[in-house]
């Protein structure tokens, strides 16, 4: 700003304009850099919104959900995160969950709508996060950091399966058109009797996923479950869903507004 012109300018208006400078600069949860995913649908008992810069603030219906930010649940507590691809996530009690990267590049509505969905059984290569962001067809990927949380995904993941992925600390969780559930124990899953062996739990409702880590790809498709124990061992099929996904089961987050 030009030192001259400010110091010209009539004390109050001045005083005005220093107290939106510094307000700018103080605004929390960097929503003046930060990317808008989505807003808040439903929201039950004490969420928060975290950035890395440890900004933390109480999430209600209706607040905005930037991209960066790290969403945690309380114990009795859900938030349905409604992101702007028409995408949705619900977050069960206990989670923590970052949205990592999320864009939808301008007109990707007309182009998603026209382009038809990846399908499961598809063994294209999959691409890398770069070459998916410098494709321009938009990004959603995600970090489960701890709990679990049950999602359709939106028209990125529709147009394109490598731009939308779901890391955990034992393997990252890949789309085929999706609505799926996945829940991470590390000895803290207690709301399930006896308690549950440590691992991530995954079960499809629709579409598909891939589950990869250091043991390979494992493709797991609508009414099927697996679970698989460290970052290294491979995936394991079930033959049911397991306990920790059947306790408290997760409602479809398209009808939890």
């Amino acid at each position: 700003m030009d030192r001259t012109r400010l110091t010209s300018t009539p004390a109050a208006l001045r005083a005005g304009l220093l107290t939106t400078i510094v307000m700018v600069a103080m605004a929390p949860w960097g929503q003046t850099l930060a990317a808008v995913a989505g807003e808040v649908g439903l929201v039950t008992g004490r969420v928060t919104a975290a950035t890395a810069a440890g900004d933390i603030r109480y999430l209600a219906r209706g607040d905005a959900l930037y991209e960066g930010e790290i969403v945690s649940t309380g114990p009795a507590s859900f938030i349905n995160m409604k992101f702007v691809d028409g995408g949705r996530i619900l977050l069960r009690p206990n989670t923590r969950f970052q949205i990592e990267d999320f864009s939808v590049p301008a007109g990707a509505e007309a182009t998603v709508a026209a382009a038809p969905p990846a399908s499961a059984g598809s063994a294209q290569p999959a691409r890398t996060e770069q070459e998916a962001r410098s494709e321009g067809t938009g990004s959603a990927f995600f970090r489960l950091l701890k709990g679990g949380f049950r999602a359709v995904t939106g028209l990125v993941g529709q147009s394109d399966r490598d731009a939308y992925r779901v890391r955990t600390p034992i393997a990252t969780i890949g789309i085929r058109g999706t609505d799926f559930e996945a829940r991470l124990c590390a000895g803290d899953c207690v709301d399930v009797d006896p308690l549950p062996s440590d691992g991530l739990y995954t079960g499809v409702n629709e579409g598909g996923i891939s589950l990869t880590n250091g043991a390979g790809e494992y493709i797991s498709l609508a009414g099927q479950f697996a679970v698989v124990r460290s970052s290294s061992a491979a995936v394991q099929g079930l033959r049911s869903r397991p306990r920790v996904l059947a306790t408290d089961p997760m409602p479809d987050p398209e009808t939890c507004d």
